[in-house]
């Protein structure tokens, strides 16, 4: 765990904020730690000798960028720097007269940063980190011994520029023992100042007042080869958006760390591209200026270190002298042993379990606490106990199982219409219950169920299911009588018996009433269908005497609905006389079955 505790901790980048040589990471300085960082560049670039010169011409470039960065939070850090930038012209040893350097500002720049850990293993050895940079820059400074390198020693001139603002996506993947990055970003950049004075046209590439906007990228891997030593490889891309000339540089370093957060890098840049380098300086083509580029000044050398320190230093918890609570638990009849959970009042305290053998030991800051013993299916048992300073109360306990408090469920399913027993599923809706049956002879079912409100739902083939709460008391029998609506389906057929008239009229009789009155709830529950009612008579008359009978004797049973609530638009009235016998008319048992009423499902 110290190695991956190594690993994570933030070392400020090349140019301030957590990161690699070139590279930002996702990843910020934790909260109150403040880190310190200088880094050094270098790249040089050779001129051969001229006609009559006994001494070869170098050009040297070195950058010098200090900062420090802040974690505000643990999540966000702040970051302030400076680049200082050296160049000069050499002309055989070191020192020589003809020789010329000099030291100038080059920006001002500071940022925010911060990220979100959207995924993190258990462990720490797996983290994938989204964050983002947002960082400003503005050159404020010009020196006239920077136009003079210009003029005299072929050095692109700094020009001073209004401010540059950078927007960044940062991914990391920390997959111990390897990081790797992703940073993807655009750079808004200020226009050049005009710095008179210099006899070179303003027309020129690092003379031109418009600095193109550039896009950014980064991928890189860091290796940790043990807790104090990390790999580092990195490619890095910067393309201007309309023109100018991309740049793809490869970086390689090692990163040495100590463990009082002190970090030392060492790293070498190359240039990819063929038409870009490291030294900034121009020569004259054909009387067009162009940037001069060589293999050797393709490559920068890079050093630099890192101080990180907790500006707010961590309290160092006191942990005070504890005693311990030694807990038994049995069961109060059988003795055996119970594992039981043990709660406090205080929930910060946490909670324990018994083990196997019903034991535990519990180690507490003095104090009085409350403590509550249960277990699934156990009464649960309270306590106050007060522990002392290096002392241990001991709590035998017993636990008695609760009575499972039942009652029965009984009652019978039958047909709304025609009395008849019904074999019927009945579930317990929200539960985990089985399902019980009704006996299909009898209707009778019977259930043993704990106490409590259940939501019942009733159903078998070819009829409406029913839903309804019942109660279950302790010691209780609740009754419940169920009866199940038929369910009406297309050219299904209901043949009344019992609906009688007056002789010869359509006027139907009292004792008829409570027929309809059941097939008015039956087309009700069946909300959606169309009946057609239809009337017949026995062979006893003229066919057109039974025909208008039958037609009369239909509506009547139509209006009788009506007025008992349905929709008269579901309801059609058909009379068929003396045409659809059932039974033979020699009867009178016969012309008694023909004499009826019967409903037909037309449509759903």
């Amino acid at each position: 765990m110290s190695v991956l505790l190594y690993l994570f901790i933030g070392y400020s980048s090349f140019g301030s904020g957590c990161g690699t040589l070139n590279l930002y990471s996702a990843r910020t300085l934790p909260m109150g730690n403040l880190s310190f960082n200088m880094h050094l560049s270098y790249a040089q670039q050779s001129y051969p000798s001229q006609p009559g010169d006994d001494f070869e011409t170098v050009h040297h470039m070195g950058f010098s960028k200090m900062g420090f960065t802040y974690g505000i939070v643990d999540l966000l850090e702040f970051y302030l720097g400076t680049t200082i930038y050296g160049k000069g012209e050499q002309r055989g040893g070191f020192g020589e007269p003809e020789d010329e350097y000099m030291f100038g500002v080059r920006d001002l720049y500071g940022g925010l940063k911060f990220y979100v850990p959207v995924v993190k293993g258990e462990d720490n050895s797996f983290a994938w980190l989204v964050g983002g940079n947002v960082r400003g820059g503005i050159s404020l400074f010009h020196s006239a011994k920077d136009d003079s390198l210009t003029v005299n020693q072929h050095f692109e001139s700094f020009m001073k520029n209004k401010g540059d603002i950078s927007l960044d996506l940062l991914s990391d993947i920390e997959i111990y023992p390897l990081i790797f990055h992703l940073n993807g970003g655009y750079e808004f950049r200020g226009d050049n100042d005009d710095i008179p004075g210099i006899p070179i046209p303003d027309t020129v590439y690092f003379r031109r007042a418009e600095r193109e906007n550039l896009i950014k990228w980064g991928v890189g891997l860091e290796v940790a080869a043990g807790p104090n030593v990390r790999f580092m490889l990195e490619t890095k891309g910067i393309n201007p958006v309309d023109n100018g000339t991309d740049t793809v540089m490869a970086a390689l370093g090692l990163r040495f760390m100590s463990p009082d957060k002190f970090g030392f890098d060492v790293g070498v840049d190359y240039i990819l591209n063929d038409d870009v380098d490291f030294v900034p300086d121009w020569e004259n083509v054909g009387g067009r200026i162009v940037s001069r580029i060589e293999d050797a000044s393709k490559w920068r050398f890079k050093v630099g270190i890192t101080v990180t320190g907790d500006l707010i230093p961590e309290k160092k918890e006191v942990k005070p002298k504890k005693g311990v609570i030694a807990l038994s638990v049995n069961d109060i009849d059988t003795d055996e042993p119970l594992e039981a959970l043990v709660s406090f009042r205080d929930t910060a305290v946490g909670v324990f379990q018994t083990d196997k053998d019903g034991k535990a030991k519990i180690s507490l800051s003095p104090g009085l606490y409350h403590i509550k013993i249960s277990m699934e299916g156990y009464t649960a048992r309270e306590a106050s106990v007060t522990v002392k300073v290096a002392s241990e109360v001991n709590i035998n306990t017993v636990l008695r199982k609760k009575k499972e408090r039942k009652g029965m469920f009984t009652g019978t399913v039958s047909s709304y219409r025609e009395k008849t027993p019904l074999a019927a599923n009945i579930e317990f809706l929200g539960t985990e219950m089985k399902p019980i049956a009704s006996d299909p002879e009898k209707g009778i079912f019977k259930a043993e169920l704990p106490t409590g409100t259940y939501n019942i739902n009733v159903f078998t083939e070819g009829y409406l299911p029913k839903t309804f709460p019942i109660e279950i008391r302790d010691g209780e029998t609740t009754v419940k009588n169920i009866q199940l609506i038929e369910k009406l389906e297309e050219k299904k057929k209901l043949v009344l018996r019992g609906i009688n008239f007056s002789s010869g009229k359509s006027t139907i009789l009292p004792e008829g009433y409570t027929i309809l009155d059941k097939v008015v709830e039956v087309l009700k529950a069946n909300k959606d269908v169309k009946v057609e009612i239809s009337g017949h008579t026995d062979a006893v008359g003229s066919a057109s005497y039974n025909q208008r009978l039958s037609e009369a004797r239909a509506q009547s049973v139509r209006q009788y609905l009506i007025e008992h609530g349905l929709d008269a638009s579901r309801l059609v009235a058909r009379g068929y006389g003396e045409s659809k016998p059932i039974a033979p008319n020699t009867t009178r048992e016969g012309r008694a079955q023909n004499r009826r009423i019967e409903f037909t499902v037309i449509s759903q």
